[in-house]
């Protein structure tokens, strides 16, 4: 089994930890293919020195950034049986590749298997932030219980093997999705939507391990924006589901909303988090209703120059 693992790079401080996981790796049939984007002159410089060195690393640049059209270059760009997706702040355990292909093996119904991301501990006391998630062992069989996974099942794109076959019949993920577009979160959740429309199984293994080592964000403003980019980006993935005619979309917006204006009751000082929370993601359902369309299953600008660079939304 040859696996093609994509790194989005934006980051030149953490980026090389994220490049030499990878050639730590036990399974030794493996690609990488490092995907900068836009101006990002010292992150190419740190991706094409490993890719000097070691004949199994590419180094490939787009010009417009986002997270999801680099992760799109780097499938196209590869050959693996097996698509890997880790982040550029992240580093995979050793056993990171030879667990996914002891799984796959093992589950040959599965279209992909997803990992445990873990957060490192605090540095510093006060308010931070950091993605984590801790998984079951366990499939999400749509077929057999439609919208309703397993407790404890899930996967998000910084630990996550998706098959090459699984990758042609679902297509790409949404490039005007993800961090660095209008809707910087919620390309998981929308590729996972389309799985379970498909009906692929997937599976998810604590035994899959990415540490989020340099995830964790310091401070109010580092919070602040974290959940205004998880709501944003959410609201947005709800505005593409009304545009598809799906009512998951409204009913996401009617729920989010009513939440947000009555958890105060029980948790008063929520009430300005919460707030903030339902403007961003009012605000990008109204924008992805009213400026994209939906083509092909995919988001597409009514005013290309505008746009920047069950399963259930994640919540930020």
């Amino acid at each position: 089994m040859k696996f093609t693992v994509v790194i989005a790079a934006f980051r030149e401080d953490t980026v090389g930890c994220a490049i030499a996981s990878i050639a730590r790796q036990t399974w030794t049939d493996w690609e990488l293919v490092v995907v900068t984007q836009g101006d990002r002159e010292r992150t190419r410089a740190v991706a094409a020195r490993f890719a000097e060195r070691e004949p199994r690393i590419r180094s490939l640049h787009i010009a417009d950034a986002g997270t999801s059209r680099a992760r799109n270059a780097g499938i196209a760009a590869g050959s693996g049986d097996v698509v890997a997706l880790i982040d550029d702040d992240c580093e995979a355990r050793a056993d990171w590749l030879e667990v996914m292909a002891e799984y796959l093996g093992a589950h040959p119904e599965v279209g992909l298997v997803g990992g445990s991301v873990v957060a490192p501990p605090a540095l510093q006391r006060g308010i931070s932030v950091c993605p984590e998630v801790i998984l079951s062992e366990s499939v999400y069989d749509s077929r057999a219980t439609p919208h309703r996974p397993p407790a404890g099942w899930d996967w998000i794109g910084c630990n996550v093997g998706i098959r090459r076959q699984t990758i042609e019949a679902s297509g790409a993920f949404d490039a005007y999705l993800g961090p660095g577009t209008d809707f910087p979160a919620g390309e998981d959740t929308d590729y996972k939507l389309r799985l379970e429309a498909l009906g692929v199984p997937m599976g998810a293994s604590p035994r899959l391990v990415v540490n989020h080592t340099y995830g964790r964000r310091y401070g109010l403003r580092a919070a602040l924006r974290n959940s205004r980019n998880y709501a944003y980006g959410n609201g947005g993935l709800a505005g593409k589901l009304t545009l598809l005619g799906d009512p998951r979309g409204r009913e996401w917006l009617d729920e989010t909303r009513h939440e947000c204006l009555t958890a105060w009751l029980t948790r008063p000082a929520r009430l300005p988090k919460d707030l903030n929370r339902l403007r961003n993601y009012v605000g990008a359902y109204r924008l992805c209703c009213h400026r994209y369309r939906a083509k092909g299953g995919m988001l597409e600008p009514l005013q290309p120059a505008r746009a920047s660079g069950s399963v259930r939304p994640r919540r930020g």
